[in-house]
């Protein structure tokens, strides 16, 4: 999953909890910048900010293999 896609999920899952930007970043104690930069894949966000964020909306971090198969 790209950075891009990511934000999607974050922004989507959001939405679906119906929490504002504004909120989610005081629950999170990040800027509403730093939030926006996030939904939208940009920046470089710490693995803590991340976890934060996610698990302020009940997601967690989950590794798994790629699927190698060729197209």
């Amino acid at each position: 999953m790209k950075k891009g896609e990511i934000g999607q999920f974050i922004v989507a899952r959001r939405k679906s909890l119906g929490v504002s930007q504004g909120a989610l970043a005081r629950i999170c104690d990040i800027s509403v910048h730093a939030l926006c930069n996030l939904e939208r894949g940009m920046g470089n966000p710490t693995f803590d900010l991340m976890e934060n964020v996610l698990d302020a909306l009940g997601l967690e971090f989950r590794l798994q293999p790629k699927n190698m198969e060729k197209a």
